[in-house]
C-alpha cells in the first residue's frame, strides 16, 4: 500500500511503540493521523502538528474498556477526516495482575475497534476499504513461560485478525486485515514485568528479560512501515531483532463448514 495521502487512524499512538510508529506514518507524508489514546501527550501532538505541517494530526480520547467510548471515538473520526484508510489497533498492556483489564484492552477492546472500523470503511456502507492492522505479539505465536495472561490475549487477537481476512468478509467490505508480531521491544511497558504471574516463580524475571535479543521502538517503527507497504490480505509478520519475516500458520485441522462466498 502507498502510505503516501493516506488517513490513518492509530489507536494506542502515545505508547512506547506507538509515539515511533505514527512519526514513521507523517514521514511518509500522509494526509491526516488521528491518534486514538486513554490520555492526550500534549508536548508529543504539539511536536507532531510543528514538525509535519502538511498532515492533519489530531487527538480523540479513547477508552478501550468501555465499548460505548470506543463507539463514540470512531464516530468523532469519522466527522475529523471522513474516511479511514488504515487503522492500526496498537494499544496494549502487560500487567497481569488484573486479567479483566489486560483482556479487556488487549482483546475485547481491540476486537470491538476492529469491527467499528470495518463498518466506516466498508464498501458495503459506501466506503472505500482500507487496512485494519493488530498489533500482537511473538509470544502469541506459542506458549511462552512467562505470559501466562499476556500471551494468551494476543494468541485470540492473532486469531480473529486472520479470521476477519477472510473471503467471506473481504470480498465485501474491501478491508484487510494483518497481524504484527513484535518482538521484545523495551518500552516503559516493560517496567510492568514485575507484574506478570510468573514473577511470583521467577524471582530474577527482569534480569532475564534485560539480557534477552531487543529491538528499539524506531527499528520496529521503521520496519512496521515497511510491512504495511507490502502485506497482503491474511498475512501474519514477525518484527524481532531488526528483522522482518512473513509466517505462515499451517492449518492443523480442516474446517467444520463449507463454505463458499461466491454461492451466499
Amino acid at each position: 500500500m502507498e502510505l503516501k495521502g493516506k488517513n490513518i487512524v492509530f489507536v494506542g499512538g502515545f505508547g512506547g511503540m506507538g509515539v515511533k510508529s505514527v512519526e514513521a506514518f507523517l514521514k511518509k507524508s500522509v494526509k491526516s493521523l488521528l491518534i486514538l489514546d486513554l490520555q492526550q501527550n500534549d508536548e508529543f501532538l504539539k511536536y507532531l502538528q510543528t514538525t509535519y505541517k502538511n498532515s492533519l494530526v489530531d487527538y480523540i480520547p479513547i477508552d478501550l474498556t468501555r465499548s460505548e467510548d470506543i463507539t463514540e471515538a470512531f464516530r468523532k473520526a469519522k466527522e475529523r477526516v471522513n474516511t479511514f484508510d488504515v487503522v492500526v489497533n496498537g494499544a496494549g498492556i502487560l500487567n497481569e495482575l488484573n486479567i479483566e483489564r489486560i483482556v479487556q484492552i488487549n482483546l475485547s477492546g481491540v476486537i470491538q475497534s476492529s469491527l467499528i472500523a470495518m463498518e466506516y470503511m466498508s464498501k458495503a456502507n459506501g466506503g472505500q476499504g482500507g487496512c485494519i492492522v493488530n498489533i500482537s505479539s511473538t509470544c502469541s505465536l506459542n506458549p511462552t513461560d512467562f505470559m501466562c495472561v499476556y500471551g494468551p490475549t494476543k494468541s485470540a487477537l492473532n486469531y480473529f485478525t486472520n479470521l476477519m481476512a477472510k473471503p467471506l468478509y473481504f470480498e465485501k467490505t474491501g478491508v484487510s486485515f494483518i497481524t504484527i508480531c513484535p518482538g521484545l521491544i523495551m518500552t516503559p511497558m516493560a517496567k510492568d514485568i514485575g507484574n506478570l504471574i510468573a514473577a511470583k516463580h521467577i524471582p530474577n524475571i527482569e534480569r532475564i528479560f534485560y539480557t534477552a535479543v531487543q529491538q528499539t521502538a524506531t527499528v520496529y517503527a521503521e520496519n512496521l512501515i515497511k510491512v504495511l507497504e507490502i502485506a497482503r490480505n491474511g498475512s501474519t509478520w514477525v518484527l524481532d531483532d531488526g528483522k522482518i519475516e512473513e509466517i505462515h500458520i499451517p492449518n492443523v485441522w480442516g474446517p467444520a463448514l463449507n463454505y463458499n462466498s461466491n454461492k451466499s
